[in-house]
């Protein structure tokens, strides 16, 4: 295959869209990403090709833009934002000139999906206000399609799912008033939902999700009880969510169990900070408990394994407040032993050796205060090498 990726890179534009098409599909699912990446890129030129010949018409542009929005994601997939971006923004000129040609359900189908990309790429390299002006557009898109018609279920989880991303960018911004607004807003457009699809799990997830954000908006503003009480209906939201999965007979999507973790986790912060170290801990052990089965039930993920660390570090934080070092210190080891096993999975990334340096700190400490000075020192040593080695690399 390797060496086919170099024909197709030399030779595109003797294949047809079709051939590479398939090539992409089976690369992608042998794992081979130079192969996909230059399969899509010999089909972005291909389709190149097509739109500049004479009797090219909008279909070509069509499959142009398809084809620049999927090697932009496989382009992000593999870590190359910069030149995804330019893939999604050229996407999104075309499908802005076809939507506005001939408006049509798909054309503006296909317009929300290359401003969903766009918006995306410019939040993750950092363009906040372009990444606004990207999801203003898509409210406006979402709006007009519920004004025309468009079937309404879909149309208002469109709207649902851009006014949580304009409350993350306000968030970022620091303008916690218009995110807690968009959130909020957000969060009664899902619990409509709930009359068209009711207690499925899936929309009870994004209902708890929803609560969280709005619970976490408050926090930041001030008004802790009212988060807590955000919170608290998070968790028995989430508690929903499960017991419909669990119900349905078949796999559960382990977002829906993670929604629950995340939420006890939040009501378990909310009580520390209060001073009930006691219910917190009891919020912890559950959500901890939650996590471990999710280790068992899907494997060494490495986001299940970085929930489990900080289930982990949770619980051990709280047992050492209440006095109980040894068990305090036995958590604190095995997080660090879940941050090692993470590090070995996926590699040494910043955040990867951020956390492992944590968790080795917490060890350091614990082996102090219990009287273990040579095993303090060799944690404190290496979390002192890795967080060097972060900051040079």
């Amino acid at each position: 295959m390797d060496d086919h990726a170099g024909q197709v890179a030399a030779t595109g534009q003797q294949l047809t869209p079709q051939n590479l098409e398939r090539l992409a599909k089976l690369a992608r699912e042998r794992g081979e990403p130079d192969t996909l990446l230059a399969a899509l890129e010999a089909l972005v030129s291909l389709s190149r090709e097509r739109v500049a010949s004479a009797t090219s018409g909008v279909a070509d542009l069509g499959h142009l833009a398809a084809a620049l929005i999927e090697y932009g994601d496989a382009l992000l997939d593999h870590d190359q934002a910069p030149l995804a971006q330019e893939n999604y923004e050229e996407a999104l000129r075309i499908n802005r000139h076809l939507a506005t040609a001939d408006r049509t359900p798909e054309s503006e189908r296909r317009l929300g999906v290359s401003l969903e990309r766009a918006g995306a790429a410019r939040a993750a390299l950092g363009d906040l206000v372009g990444a606004l002006d990207i999801q203003t557009e898509c409210l406006a898109l979402a709006h007009r399609l519920l004004a025309d018609g468009a079937s309404a279920p879909t149309a208002r989880q469109r709207l649902a799912n851009t006014l949580e991303k304009i409350g993350d960018l306000r968030q970022q911004q620091g303008d916690t008033k218009a995110a807690l607004d968009a959130y909020s807003e957000a969060l009664e457009v899902r619990r409509g939902l709930l009359t068209v699809y009711g207690e499925v799990a899936p929309l009870l997830r994004d209902i708890s999700r929803g609560l969280l954000d709005v619970g976490d908006m408050l926090r930041l503003r001030g008004d802790s009880p009212g988060a807590l009480v955000r919170y608290n209906e998070g968790v028995a939201t989430a508690r929903r969510a499960l017991n419909a999965a669990s119900a349905g007979g078949t796999d559960i999507d382990p977002t829906v169990p993670r929604a629950l973790f995340h939420s006890l986790s939040l009501v378990g912060n909310m009580r520390y900070d209060q001073g009930d170290v006691a219910g917190a801990l009891e919020s912890y052990d559950e959500s901890l408990k939650l996590v471990r089965w999710l280790r068992t039930e899907y494997g060494e993920h490495p986001t299940v394994l970085r929930d489990l660390s900080v289930g982990l570090d949770k619980v051990a934080g709280a047992k050492e407040a209440l006095g109980d070092l040894p068990v305090a210190a036995d958590g604190f080891e095995e997080a660090l032993d879940v941050e090692r096993r993470r590090r070995q999975i996926v590699g040494d990334r910043p955040e990867i050796l951020r956390d492992l340096v944590w968790a080795l700190e917490q060890v350091a400490r614990v082996r102090a205060i219990g009287g273990d000075a040579a095993g303090a020192a060799a944690a404190g040593r290496e979390a002192l090498a890795l967080r060097e080695a972060n900051v040079s690399g």
